[in-house]
């Protein structure tokens, strides 16, 4: 029962009690205050002045206690992290009709804006939040996708070269000496997928925008892994809808031999493949629901082939083409499964699954403080992160717990029943019980409404 919920976050905090312990203290207490703070303070208010407003912490100042916990303890985010991401794993696969393949392990950043420069990692440098370069701090994610749910199980911190080559900048930010050296996100996302496959981590496929798909380095490491992915490339991708033949031209007469391969035809941009395109090369369909009924694209696949112009031969791809008809926004992926076997639906599902990354980045940031720390050292970044998939994780857990009966239950729906129940007012739980029945009610007549609309269209 939701009633159960204040009881059931308490346990599965609980079931994390040994990261939070060393020799010398036991900060369990302090991490399901620094939860609770998350939870019941305002959006873009938690810091930790509000989070110790919020909360109850014994043995002393609280807000000293607070700070030391996320900025000096010496417990691990990583193995807290790496916990949650073999727990969420096997939760999903727990579930009833759950298939390995089905769960998408999609790579994604995401900027959180700063003022001042010495915040670890800030920088100017692209935030995609706003669309433009920006102050801010950039992570890497990895999020475990299965379904619609979705919960981030891993991070990276991306650090600009101003920070890798300055030590003093390094010294004064904590940033330990294995972590200095400047590795790009691609880089980055490589050693959260090696470290959760090492971990036991069930990985069905890998996802990515374009960032992570545009070019071959991500591709070809993950073929090398054996691992099947499908990533997103910009419009500008080249490729070869027809398989060209690599040669080293036969010289000209004078001058130097040519000693390069090259193909015996020009590449092509996706977005030009996709303009001629004949409509009888799409298929047209629903890939999941949406708050006003089905989803439905036009998609269209293809095998083609890719070459970096340096590599002795061209690699195979399959690329996905899909058009939202909603918004008649196209989007270009290309993926190594095999083409002759992997049924278009399948790469239609694999290409919509990252809504679900965004969706979890949106409700991370304005349900759980994703964003509104005030931190400035590398150990308190990774705290605060680590402690914030925590509370993502819970409430993951509790909507495959209530998904019979709540099918619509959102993460602030949670947040917000948490809140009531903590007040021990049994009127002011009934009224957010209510409120989120009616709401649901009216969305799920709203979907019947819009798929009769389709249906009837």
């Amino acid at each position: 029962m939701l009633k159960n919920m204040v009881g059931n976050l308490s346990a599965h905090l609980e079931d994390y009690h040994e990261f939070f312990q060393n020799e010398t203290a036991d900060g369990h207490e302090l991490s399901r205050a620094y939860i609770m703070g998350l939870l019941k303070t305002e959006a873009g208010k938690r810091n930790l002045e509000r989070i110790n407003e919020e909360i109850d912490v014994s043995g002393g100042d609280g807000y000293q206690r607070i700070q030391q916990f996320i900025t000096d303890s010496p417990w691990s985010a990583g193995n807290l992290i790496g916990a949650i991401a073999q727990d969420t794993s096997s939760l999903y696969a727990n579930q009833p009709n759950y298939r390995g393949r089905d769960v998408g392990y999609i790579i994604d950043e995401s900027a959180h804006l700063k003022k001042g420069k010495y915040s670890v990692g800030v920088a100017r440098q692209y935030a995609g939040v706003i669309g433009k370069v920006e102050n801010c701090q950039v992570g890497v994610y990895a999020s475990l996708v299965w379904e619609s749910q979705s919960t981030l199980i891993n991070e990276r911190l991306f650090l600009p070269t101003s920070w890798t080559a300055d030590l003093k900048r390094c010294d004064q930010a904590g940033i330990p000496e294995e972590a200095r050296q400047f590795k790009t996100k691609i880089e980055l996302a490589l050693e959260m997928i090696q470290s959760d496959l090492a971990a036991g981590v069930d990985i069905g496929w890998v996802g990515g925008d374009g960032l992570y798909g545009h070019g071959l380095e991500l591709g070809v490491s993950l073929d090398n892994i054996g691992l099947n992915f499908l990533l997103d490339v910009h419009c500008d991708q080249m490729i070869y809808p027809l398989k060209p033949i690599l040669s080293v031209p036969e010289s000209a007469g004078r001058g130097r031999k040519p000693t390069k391969l090259q193909a015996d035809r020009d590449p092509t941009q996706v977005r030009w493949y996709a303009d001629h395109l004949y409509p009888f090369q799409w298929r047209t369909m629903a890939v999941r629901n949406g708050a006003k009924g089905p989803i439905t694209l036009s998609v269209h696949t293809a095998p083609v082939w890719v070459w970096d112009g340096k590599s002795e031969r061209v690699t195979e791809r399959v690329l996905v083409i899909s058009r939202n008809h909603a918004d008649n926004k196209i989007k270009y992926s290309l993926s190594n499964v095999d083409y002759r076997s992997t049924p278009i639906e399948r790469l239609a599902y694999m290409q919509a699954q990252r809504y679900w990354v965004e969706r979890a980045f949106q409700e991370a940031k304005s349900e759980l403080g994703m964003s509104d720390y005030q931190v400035r050292k590398w150990n308190a970044w990774h705290h605060h992160m680590a402690l914030v998939m925590l509370s993502l994780s819970f409430i993951v857990k509790e909507r495959l717990l209530h998904k019979t009966d709540y099918p619509l239950v959102s993460c602030r729906d949670l947040r917000l029943l948490i809140i009531a129940l903590l007040l021990n007012d049994p009127d002011a739980v009934e009224k957010r019980i209510q409120q989120m029945r009616v709401r649901h009610e009216q969305r799920r007549k709203d979907i019947e409404r819009y798929y009769k609309l389709t249906a009837t269209g």
